[in-house]
């Protein structure tokens, strides 16, 4: 009988021994398998009224960037209502306009970072232009990791203009350099400057911030 009870729990253990080897599954190197990539977020196309094309662009832009969702007018924290009352229609994360003076329309997105805490979230901002086709290409990146719960995207003329408090006066300003072909930071001179870098989390760039002035 104690053998046979022995046996038994021998048997158990090796059941459960290779049902946990069947959960971890392992990589030729022996090591555990990377965790499952994390699903892309929703293109909320009803937030910003999006159309058909701009709504295939934005969803192409979060399956390849998974660890960001659109901001929403949610995601601001800014007390300053002016910019409803003067443009009637606002949303402080999308623009659309011509950026790059090749005659289409163009739009300007925020984009929120998925793991980011919510009382402080971080954004990126990004410029999708418009194709020939009527499409969009895939999304470049002006600026990554900023502070813009109190402040706004804009589109003054050609510019592109992040306001990071849009209670205070300083912004940066990005202008289309077709020599270049891409967006460049531009001085108070309205100049072509060096850019900022792109990942900003966490730094206050004295220099950077008192070279920057109000372009209203």
């Amino acid at each position: 009988m104690r053998l046979t009870r022995a046996a038994v729990l021998l048997a158990a253990a090796l059941a459960a021994g290779a049902c946990r080897r069947a959960q971890s599954p392992r990589n030729e190197g022996g090591k555990a398998a990377a965790p499952a990539p994390m699903a892309p977020a929703s293109a909320e196309a009803g937030a910003y009224g999006l159309k058909p094309a701009e709504k295939a662009a934005v969803e192409a832009f979060l399956k390849a960037h998974t660890d960001l969702r659109m901001a929403l007018d949610g995601d601001g924290q800014s007390k300053d209502n002016e910019m409803a009352r003067l443009y009637g229609v606002y949303h402080a994360y999308f623009v659309r306009g011509d950026v790059n003076d090749d005659g289409r329309l163009d739009f300007v997105m925020g984009f929120v970072r998925r793991n980011s805490p919510a009382d402080s979230p971080w954004f990126s901002v990004v410029v999708f232009s418009g194709l020939p086709d009527g499409k969009f290409d895939a999304g470049v990146f002006l600026e990554r990791d900023i502070s813009l719960a109190t402040g706004d995207l804009s589109v003054d003329r050609d510019s592109i203009v992040i306001t990071p408090d849009t209670s205070d006066d300083p912004n940066r300003r990005y202008k289309w350099d077709a020599v270049r072909g891409q967006f460049r930071f531009v001085n108070d001179g309205d100049e072509p400057a060096e850019s900022p870098p792109l990942t900003r989390t966490g730094f206050r760039v004295s220099s950077f911030e008192f070279r920057v002035g109000d372009y209203s």
